[in-house]
């Protein structure tokens, strides 16, 4: 049988489905093996585990090709493994390497090659993918999870126990001022205007939590995944070789006890089979809560999974993320405190520790439904990817504080502004941990064609806490790209048995990254940082010179080619509208990349690299009204495709981008924005406050991709109304002059975000709306939707 497709007997929930699999994919960091020179020095690869509960025979290993990362809507692409490793678990409870695979070729969808196992029985296995065919040192998750059978002997199944808590203690007596308690359907529940936190009797672990940062008890819709059967919260434990301890479902394996008095609730949480003894004693207060936690080992333990205290969150109710400083060590996710809790539309626990071997970590399972953040007291990362407990006696205390951005404001700022900067600002960090990069949103794919968007806002905040500013999420994102990893609109594409690059497609992304990354070096200037990079930042450079075909700077998409008709996407952020070949946003963004990396390279004393960099953005700015302005508008057009055709559906962030940075004479722009101003009004553009359309003019099928067809006008894509991009348009009615016009929008886009209208939970699609309201987008929150506000950061930071 193939043992990666083991599942566990079910507990009797009908169609709830908890399907407990005992394998499962991660993510690890590692560093090059002997064998690795040229692999980056921290990178993210994927395993599949497989975690037996008692000593198995394996039979055989088969590896086959399998989808790939996701970089492009238009396709999937089959990747393949080129170099694994197999590990076993010996009897002494040690990782093993038992077999080496480093030049596997390509394969065949659907030919699986067979590798005959010849090893002891063992009670774990790690899959580890060291290299692959197209993602090369960065090996994806849908590859680990695809790519493996695994058959051995049917496993045998360790015997079950779910046991409960005695609760030897509920008083509730006085409480502090502001907050509430009660006893219902098996939880201690605990109100304060800033936060509602349900406690489980029978079981460690949370029942409910919802959060208001105002504090003005706007409580009621509990942040965490709920599931009869299954309890993503309080301690998690499951050791090497063992059936779990203590697990979501089917397995509490605990001698505990819960006390309940005033604003205090005690766990003491015993699992005997693992020597290991946990006390939790949580301290309810107005505005935050107190962890008092104690592990005391009896002995040194490695598991697959431990914490102290898990929470699991539901991210279609909010998106919610972590940032913090990441730990490049053992499996993905882990950052060191304090760091900040964010659920956007409601807000933000700062946590803290002291005193203690503290770590914090955050995992998003999207197919799950599932963001997960779990406390580690105590506990090592190992570089195989699972955690050494040591024996001893560990303890700390942690504080979650319900909390607010800080930002300094000139004093004529709108209060509008100061909500909206105070409730959102963490927001527009859509950082994971577990990918270490931002992302689109907290429980969505890493997309470096945002770059320009991060560095926009990050480079004019504060410090987020002493010794910690946000342009470390830039940074890693940086890093991530620089170092070849895949994203979304980046990364290897193989198409017709011949690489290219996803730039090479969404040329945008490699203007995007090279402005974010221009912004970075101006903020930092960090030269370390720099020379380390510096041959792969030359090397972006020279792909995205490549680009211009024609030589009139400007750059061009051969895989894109814009022509109606052939119903591909983007060149550009707007994935589904045909943008192609010569495209003005992608143009536009590269124009201000190339200034800003020359004054860059100078402040870094590194004046080679900024050589012909000032004399491509002048082309670029000679060429790009010629190219782009249709007569007949008066303005300019969104893409000229690979047969000389204009294609123009009056493009806001299409003129906004070209006149904010700069490539418009000044009669022009303020002519420019005056007739779009003009069309908006004519066609009955609705409130902005639900977002600014990206189109005017409908734009017909034959300029759209191929899932766009069919759809009206104010669908998505289509003139749908979003904040995202919205920025780019603002900035230019401030530079022609037009402060009236910039503050009758910024205004209220700020104020939909700051009131959580334009986002929400993971697929409720209110991130776009037709012109009459109704929501149409998908992803529910796009981090791109935040760009304003660094247009609010410029005109009203003091």
């Amino acid at each position: 049988m193939d043992l990666l497709k083991f599942v566990e007997l079910e507990p009797p929930m009908g169609d709830l489905g908890i399907k407990p699999h005992w394998a499962a994919t991660r993510a690890v960091w590692t560093e090059p093996l002997f064998s690795e020179p040229d692999a980056p020095a921290h990178r993210i690869i994927h395993q599949r585990v497989l975690r037996l509960q008692r000593p198995t025979k394996l039979f055989r290993l088969g590896i086959q090709p399998a989808a790939g990362h996701h970089k492009c809507g238009s396709r999937q692409d089959f990747d393949w493994v080129k170099s694994f490793r197999l590990l076993t678990l010996d009897t002494a409870g040690k990782w093993q390497v038992v077999l080496t695979e480093e030049r596997l070729t390509q394969g065949v969808p659907g030919k699986i090659h067979w590798f005959e196992l010849d090893i002891p029985a063992t009670a774990g296995v790690i899959i580890e993918i060291r290299r692959c065919g197209i993602d090369e040192w960065w090996p994806s998750w849908s590859l680990a999870s695809g790519a493996f059978i695994l058959e051995g002997q049917k496993p045998e199944v360790a015997l079950r126990r779910e046991k409960v808590h005695s609760v030897e203690k509920i008083q509730l007596g006085p409480l502090p001022a502001d907050i509430k308690a009660r006893i219902q359907d098996g939880e201690v529940r605990y109100e304060t205007p800033f936060f509602q936190v349900g406690f489980a009797l029978n079981r460690g672990g949370f029942t409910w939590l919802s959060l208001d940062d105002a504090g003005a008890g706007n409580t009621t819709v509990n942040l965490l995944r709920p599931h009869s059967g299954i309890f993503y919260s309080g301690p998690m434990l499951h050791l090497l070789g063992q059936a779990p301890t203590a697990a979501p479902s089917l397995h509490y394996q605990a001698e505990a006890s819960t006390r309940v008095w005033d604003n205090h609730v005690e766990y003491k949480i015993e699992f005997p089979a693992a020597e290991q003894t946990y006390f939790l004693h949580w301290e309810i207060l107005a505005d935050r809560m107190r962890l008092k936690v104690r592990r005391k080992g009896e002995k040194s333990v490695r598991a697959w999974h431990s914490s102290a205290w898990m929470l699991g969150l539901q991210p279609t109710v909010c998106i919610p993320h972590v940032i913090g400083d990441v730990l490049k060590k053992g499996e993905t996710g882990i950052v060191k405190l304090p760091a900040l809790l964010h659920a956007p539309g409601n807000g933000t626990f700062q946590i803290t520790a002291d005193g203690g071997d503290v770590l914090f970590r955050a995992d998003a399972n999207r197919p799950a439904d599932l963001s997960t953040f779990e406390i580690k007291l105590g506990e090592i990362p190992q570089t195989e990817g699972d955690y050494l407990l040591p024996a001893g006696d560990f303890a700390a205390e942690i504080e979650f504080k319900v909390v607010q951005a800080e930002l300094a404001l000139k004093a004529d700022t709108p209060e509008i502004i100061r909500d909206v900067l105070r409730k959102t600002t963490y927001t527009a960090m859509t950082f994971r941990p577990d990918t270490a990069t931002l992302t689109n949103n907290g429980i969505s794919m890493h997309c470096p064609i945002c770059m320009d968007m991060w560095a926009d806002v990050i480079t004019r905040l504060p410090e987020f806490w002493p010794g910690f500013h946000p342009i470390k999420l830039l940074q890693n994102s940086l890093e991530r790209w620089l170092e070849g990893a895949p994203g979304y609109t980046s990364g290897r594409i193989l198409q017709d048995g011949a690489f290219h690059e996803a730039e090479d497609e969404y040329v945008m992304t490699g203007a995007a990254s090279l402005l974010g990354l221009a912004e970075y070096l101006k903020f930092t200037r960090d030269k370390t940082w720099f020379r380390r990079y510096q041959s792969a930042i030359a090397q972006q450079i020279s792909r995205i010179k490549q680009r211009d075909i024609d030589g009139d700077g400007l750059i061009e998409s051969p895989w894109r080619t814009g022509v109606s008709g052939t119903q591909q996407w983007a060149a550009c952020w707007w994935d589904v509208i045909s943008f192609g070949w010569k495209c003005a946003f992608s143009n536009a963004l590269l124009f201000d990349a190339l200034n800003q990396l020359q004054t860059a390279f100078e402040l870094l004393d590194a004046s080679e690299m900024a050589t012909g960099l000032g004399e491509w953005a002048s082309l670029i700015r000679q060429n790009y009204v010629t190219t782009f302005y249709n007569e007949k508008t008066g303005w300019l057009a969104g893409w000229r495709c690979k047969e000389d055709k204009l294609h123009d559906h009056a493009f806001l962030f299409i003129n906004g981008a070209a006149i904010s940075k700069g490539l418009v004479d000044a009669e022009l722009s303020k002519s420019i924005m005056s007739r779009l101003w003009q069309e908006m009004q004519r066609v009955g553009m609705p409130d902005p406050t639900l977002g600014l359309p990206g189109n005017l003019w409908h734009i017909p099928d034959e300029d759209l991709s191929d899932i766009m067809q069919g759809f009206p006008m104010g669908y998505y894509q289509n003139g749908g109304r979003t904040s995202s991009q919205s920025r780019h348009f603002v900035n230019a009615l401030y530079r022609v002059g037009m402060e009236n016009e910039a503050r009758a929008l910024l205004l209220p886009l700020c104020d939909g975000l700051a009131r959580a209208k334009t986002f929400g939970g993971n697929k409720c699609g209110v991130d776009w709306r037709y012109w009459d309201d109704r929501p149409c987008g998908y992803e529910g929150l796009l981090t791109d939707q935040f760009g304003i506000l660094a247009t609010a950061l410029e005109h009203y930071r003091k």
